[in-house]
């Protein structure tokens, strides 16, 4: 068993770097997301008093989300409740 072990040593040493650069990966890829997504948010609801500006900005943050547009005030409420500390 130790010879194994030391046979495979770097062979298992790589695999759990791997498991744990892959893991950090996802874990920025949903932060950068989620960041992007609020940011949207805050934008749309920057100009929610100019009609105009807010049915493009609404637009515009349902595509970032892609979300619908029908339902993208929901989803702001929902992440920005989140952020709150």
């Amino acid at each position: 068993m130790n010879k194994l072990i030391e046979k495979n040593l770097s062979t298992i040493l790589l695999a759990i770097t791997c498991y744990f650069l892959f893991t950090i990966s996802n874990n920025l890829k949903e932060s950068s997301k989620y960041n992007s997504d609020l940011r949207a948010c805050a934008r749309m609801k920057t100009f929610i008093n100019d009609k105009e500006s807010s049915a493009l900005f609404r637009q515009k943050a349902a595509a970032t989300t892609k979300i619908p547009v029908k339902f993208i005030g929901e989803y702001c409420k929902k992440i920005t409740q989140q952020n709150l500390f």
